[in-house]
Formats: structure tokens, sequence, C-alpha cells
């Protein structure tokens, strides 16, 4: 496992050398949008057109600036954003506990409910339990995120005259009940979808695992049904919802957005938004190398997971 972890990381700075190449000369394509557009009007004249260029450092050849932007990544600086010129490490950090904590919240959420109620439904399989959940189910893939997170701004204030707390950001270490109030109920609320899927997946799944013939053998040999379903089942069953977790966590990641729009919560998912519409190069750049980063590291992950769940795994 160790050199195949190893080998997976070796092709790292290649992939993404190749991300960066592709990012940088796809933003600046003849046809894609010109940042200075968001600093002239119509009386800006030519020649302050080109001091703007100059400043913003894209008066240079393309090469020219993609060399002096992959140094100044490898020395740690990431440039300054073209709105504020503020330096864009700073703007990710002071954003990134945001995103972090509701990526964390919301997979918790989805993955316990989700599991749980599979597990329930695959042992109670065609009981009104099962029917109950399955609807359930139904629901959670069907209702928009934005939707939901919207009623739980509006349903709370005209049944008990209660609102939310809506925008800001305050940290779990400085009051964790604070914090708390403002992330659990979204992000229960955006956890809805995933454990719907979640549900679903892990149902099948043990239902097929509960037909194989070992299952047989454990429950012959006199074994309670909670170790039969949790030991034997649910541990057979663990693979595709190990990946499907893993695929859950990328796509959260930014897809908090909807929560952030609604909430007026100041995360990555809004500065990446209005950094693609206000082509902000660097912020833009940094934001998909990443993202690519993150999509690989979580991709390893999953795949080591599975020698940890089944030890007939094995890595080549």
């Amino acid at each position: 496992m160790r050199q195949y972890a190893l080998r997976r990381l070796a092709y790292l700075p290649l992939i993404m050398l190749v991300v960066s190449l592709v990012t940088f000369f796809t933003l600046r394509l003849p046809w894609a949008t010109d940042p200075v557009l968001q600093y002239v009007n119509q009386t800006t004249t030519v020649e302050q057109e080109e001091v703007i260029r100059r400043e913003l450092g894209l008066d240079k050849p393309m090469l020219q600036q993609f060399a002096i932007w992959m140094g100044e990544v490898a020395r740690g600086d990431l440039g300054e954003t073209f709105r504020s010129n503020q330096p864009v490490w700073d703007e990710i950090q002071r954003r990134l506990p945001v995103n972090i904590e509701i990526l964390v919240l919301s997979v918790a959420f989805s993955t316990v409910f989700g599991v749980a109620f599979g597990v329930i439904t695959a042992v109670k399989q065609n009981s009104m339990i099962d029917y109950g959940f399955r609807v359930f189910a139904v629901f959670g893939q069907s209702i928009p995120d934005f939707f939901l997170l919207i009623l739980l701004i509006v349903l709370p204030s005209i049944w008990w005259n209660y609102s939310p707390p809506v925008g800001g950001h305050v940290s779990f270490f400085e009051d964790p009940w604070e914090n708390l109030r403002l992330y659990v109920p979204p992000t229960l609320l955006l956890g809805v979808g995933g454990a719907a899927t979640m549900m679903r997946l892990t149902r099948s799944t043990l239902l097929e695992v509960f037909r194989q013939d070992y299952m047989r053998t454990a429950r012959a040999k006199g074994l309670a049904g909670r170790n039969v379903v949790l030991d034997h089942g649910l541990r057979n069953s663990l693979i595709p919802i190990v990946t499907l977790i893993g695929g859950h966590v990328t796509a959260l990641f930014f897809g908090s957005l909807i929560l952030e729009q609604i909430f007026s919560i100041n995360g990555l998912g809004q500065f990446f938004l209005v950094s693609s519409i206000t082509a902000d190069f660097p912020v833009i750049q940094f934001l998909v190398l990443y993202t690519a980063l993150l999509v690989m590291l979580m991709n390893l992950a999953v795949d080591l997971s599975y020698a940890l769940i089944d030890p007939r795994v094995k890595y080549t």
C-alpha cells in the first residue's frame, strides 16, 4: 500500500503542472473575459487601458506571465487579487474555515443519517418503516437544496416568530453555541440530498450482501442479529459507500455556494463565483489548482481505504 500511495503522489506535481497550464492559458484565450474591462468606462482612453493592463501584469507575453506566476507559487506567493489588491492567500485563509465547517457538518449528517436509515430499511425490508424511509429518500433527492434552505428561513418566522441567524461567521472556539446555531440547521438540510442517496445505496448493497452464503452461515452459527448485520453485512457493503462519500466531499466543497448565498456567509463558494464573474485571474488560477489537488487527494484516500475495509484488496 505504501508503494502504491507513493507512486500516486509522485504523479501529483505533473498533474498540477498540466492543470495550471490549461487553466492559465484558457483564461487568456482571445474570446475569454478581459479583466481590464472591469476597470474601464466610456471615458477611459486607450492609454489608460494600457496603464491598467501593465499594473495587472497582463502586458507581458503569456509564457513570461506563466513563468512569473509559477515562480511566485513555488515561493508560496499566490499574488494579489485584481479587485481588492489583497494577497490571495489572506483572502483564502479568511474564508477557508467557513467551508471546512460546512463541509464537515454536511458530510457528517448525510453519512450518519444515510447509513443508519439504509441499515434500518434493509433489515426491515418491505415493512412500513422501509416504505416510510424510501419516501423520504425520494423526497430528499427531488427537492432542491435552495428550496429547503429558503424554507428554513421562512417557516420558523411564520410559525414561531423566530428568525435563524443569517450572515457573518462566529468561530466555534469563540462561541460554540452561536457557531452551532448558525451552521447546524442549514448544513443539516444541505445534507438531506446526500443522506437520501446514501440511504438508497446502503439499502441496495446490504440487501445484496444479505443474500450471500456467508451471511446465511453466520446466522446458522447462532450469531446475534446485530453482529451479523454490522460486522458481516455492513462492513462488506462499505466500499461503494466510501466511494460515494469521497465524491460527496469534493462536490460539497464548492457546492456550499447556495448556502452561502442564502445565509449571507462569506465563504469560498461566493469568492470563487465573484472572481469568475470579474475575471480575477490570480484567484481563479489558485482555486482551480486547489480543487484539483483536493479531488486527487480525496480519490487517493478513498482508494487506500479499500484495503482497510477489505483485506482482500491488493495494490499493484
